[in-house]
């Protein structure tokens, strides 16, 4: 009788493993990009300078953005939960722009410096 309740008792404990969820997390899906303006002829942040993020080169200079945010008083801008690709971001008074490869489950810090003024400017 004891070996068979020494049989038994692993045999239900184990049964009892396979049942239980799994403690892994799921995979992240998206990733963050903060995006940080600076304006090297000053030698300063820029700030509320409106920011456009675009999924490609075509659609930031043809006005098609995906997102837009303003800058705050560090001169940084916050795209949250973006899928993995591509991003270009460009800012509503200057001509510059860059770009940026996302992955998903990362924060990505970029920095754009500006030193051409837009037309509005001039």
């Amino acid at each position: 009788m004891k070996t068979k309740l020494l049989l038994i008792i692993p045999l239900f404990l184990f049964a009892g493993l396979i049942t239980l969820p799994s403690c892994n997390t799921p995979e992240p899906a998206t990733g963050n990009l903060f995006v940080t303006v600076y304006n090297p002829g000053t030698g300063s942040l820029v700030v509320n300078e409106q920011v456009y993020l675009a999924t490609s080169y075509y659609n930031l200079t043809h006005g098609i953005y995906l997102r837009t945010a303003w800058t705050n008083i560090a001169g940084q801008v916050y795209f949250g939960e973006l899928d993995p690709g591509y991003y270009y971001y460009d800012t509503e008074h200057w001509e510059d722009y860059g770009g940026t490869l996302l992955y998903a489950g990362f924060d990505f810090y970029v920095h754009l410096y500006v030193n051409t003024p837009g037309v509005s400017q001039k």
